[in-house]
């Protein structure tokens, strides 16, 4: 049996990530023991009774990790952001025998110069920035494959260095879902996802634009923005539910809203295929109204998955266009998403090339 380890050292729950979560099952299902590295305790008991062992790395020194990873001697090591490049950076190059990938959920962008920050502060983080993208840059070249999202996202991530011949185009979408939510109907619009300035900021703006539409932002911040909770059509909710619960939560509602930001931040404003949040609601048949962003944009009018708007002067009259003619909207998004995004499908190609790159069949 095979011995994959998943370095996850950017500390996120694994219930907001579908890529990791469901790479497990995927390396299960092919006969792989899947070993966790994590900074901290995971209390997650479905992922628990999945993994072979979760090895909290909290309070450890990089090169501890890494002699952790060589003792285990695994066949596959997958890194999925800079926090795991900078930690497995020369392990490619001296672990012959295990094949390593880059299976890259964030590109890795230079810190903005915010006006707040000294001077030496924005040097000191901009040579963190060199030194981070350096070691990245070396495990890559070690790799034997890179998986990132789509065309867009792999041009943008060359653009900062990031590239290989092998390079794998796969969503960050969710296995289809067929289950039928019950539960009481809740009206007006869902965003899920992260409810900071970064993603929201054009959104906290020109929040009073928009009249007579309930919005529920749902999802994790520490600090809300006082216009949020200044405007009635907005409810927030911040909680902390299961991947089952949140999913039956969202569910209830018949249209969600996407929305990214930050035009100064190439990996948010350049989202494309990488938002896990698209993904989870158009797994539901839920129709998307999105900001017209790069890549999401294009995909939600090519492929009739909702409505773009410019801004947010424009939501009244996509929720009507949406309203009008809603079954179409479920209808065909049960249909592409089947066809171009169930994550087992879309991901299979590569698993299978990864496992069998470690028996020796390829």
């Amino acid at each position: 049996m095979l011995t994959a380890i998943l370095m996850c050292q950017q500390g996120i729950p694994f219930k907001v990530s579908p890529a990791r979560t469901q790479m497990i099952d995927e390396l299960i299902q092919r006969k792989c023991k899947v070993i966790i590295f994590f900074p901290g305790y995971v209390i997650d008991k479905k992922l628990k009774s999945k993994a072979e062992r979760i090895i909290n790395t909290r309070g450890l020194y990089k090169k501890d990790i890494r002699k952790k990873i060589k003792k285990i001697n695994p066949n596959i090591v997958i890194c999925f952001t800079v926090e795991d490049t900078e930690i497995c950076y020369p392990l490619p190059h001296l672990m012959r025998k295990t094949n390593f990938y880059y299976y890259n959920l964030e590109i890795y962008v230079p810190p903005h110069k915010g006006t707040s920050v000294s001077t030496y502060h924005q040097f000191m983080n901009r040579i963190d920035y060199i030194q981070n993208k350096l070691k990245e840059i070396i495990y890559v070249r070690g790799c034997c494959a890179l998986v990132i999202q789509d065309r867009l996202r792999k041009r943008i991530l060359s653009k900062y260095l990031i590239y290989h011949p092998n390079t794998w185009l796969i969503p960050n979408s969710y296995y289809t879902n067929h289950h039928k939510h019950g539960g009481e109907h809740k009206g007006g619009l869902i965003y899920s996802g992260s409810l900071g300035q970064d993603v929201l900021g054009s959104f906290m703006d020109n929040i009073n634009e928009f009249q007579d539409i309930p919005i529920t932002l749902s999802g994790w911040s520490k600090i809300i923005d006082t216009r949020v909770k200044e405007n009635s059509n907005i409810k927030v909710v911040v909680h902390d539910l299961s991947q089952e619960e949140y999913t039956k939560f969202i569910s209830e509602y018949d249209i969600a809203l996407i929305w990214y930001s930050d035009k100064q931040d190439d990996n948010v404003y350049n989202i494309g295929l990488a938002s896990g949040k698209f993904f989870k609601h158009l797994s539901l048949g839920q129709p998307v109204i999105v900001n017209n962003v790069p890549g999401l944009a294009k995909e939600v009018r090519k492929n009739k998955l909702g409505v773009v708007i410019n801004d947010l002067s424009e939501l009244n009259t996509a929720v009507r266009t949406i309203n009008t003619n809603y079954e179409f909207y479920v209808q065909n998004i049960k249909k592409i998403y089947e066809k171009r995004y169930d994550y087992q499908k879309v991901s299979k190609d590569f698993f299978d090339f990864m496992v069998n790159e470690a028996k020796g069949i390829i």
